[in-house]
């Protein structure tokens, strides 16, 4: 039993330290982070390596990549720069008059290692890091996944239309209604719901007194009409139907 848990253990810090190490800011992407550059000093405390420093002040990851490829003695590098006055660095000052200069900071060694033009490398224990986290949204964010072929009702004469609304964000919704529109007729049907989980999804039945294709069938749901969700694309809420009769 001691030996499972011993590698469950290990498991687990093996997992921490990938997810700890990985590369916040995505190649060939340009997708929304905030970042900021941090003293590897902070209250006097220090040196610290990047992905310390980054997560002392704002807990935020490093910038950083695996390096092992290029370097061999290292298995990854952290973006860091340095300044001519250590003051900066140590007393955490924000001074935009200050010429710096980038490197990388290696594994666990708390050094920004800079080359210059003279192929020279300056070694610093005074630097600081680029720390980074994605910008993600944790609202709500309903889209109308699909609305579904429509269908005759012989008994009730009227068309039948189901239309699936998705909240597709990380966080639950609140009460919304959802429009379904004929164009062609400008006949329309609200329906509301009381709440949506996170990744559920919802099937409304829209009813309308005639059939709907005349030839064609034209229609046009939106979700939260009413804008009474804060979501995280406010501009995803509509999908239309055609189809030819």
């Amino acid at each position: 039993m001691k030996s499972i848990r011993n590698l469950m253990l290990n498991l687990v810090v093996i997992f921490v330290s990938v997810v700890s190490y990985a590369d916040p800011i995505e190649d060939m992407s340009m997708k929304n982070y905030k970042a900021g550059w941090y003293p590897n000093f902070i209250q006097g405390n220090g040196p610290m390596t990047c992905p310390k420093t980054c997560d002392a002040w704002v807990g935020a990851r490093a910038e950083q990549e695996k390096s092992n490829d290029v370097e061999p003695e290292s298995e990854r590098a952290a973006v860091c720069k340095v300044t001519r006055d250590k003051s900066i660095i140590y007393e955490g000052i924000n001074d935009p008059s200050s010429h710096w200069i980038y490197g990388n900071q290696y594994d666990d060694e708390p050094v920004c290692y800079v080359a210059r033009r003279n192929n020279l490398v300056k070694r610093s224990e005074y630097f600081m890091c680029l720390c980074v986290e994605p910008d993600e949204c944790r609202k709500a964010d309903l889209i109308v996944s699909k609305i579904h072929d429509p269908v005759w009702d012989h008994g009730a004469g009227q068309s039948i239309v189901k239309v699936d609304v998705t909240n597709i964000g990380a966080s639950a919704a609140g009460l919304f209604y959802t429009r379904l529109l004929d164009p062609g007729t400008g006949a329309a049907s609200t329906q509301g719901v009381a709440g949506l989980a996170a990744g559920a999804t919802v099937t409304l039945t829209f009813y309308f007194s005639y059939w709907v294709f005349d030839p064609d069938a034209s229609l046009t749901a939106t979700a939260d009409i009413y804008n009474q969700q804060a979501e995280c694309d406010e501009g995803n809420n509509t999908l239309s139907y055609f189809k030819q009769g």
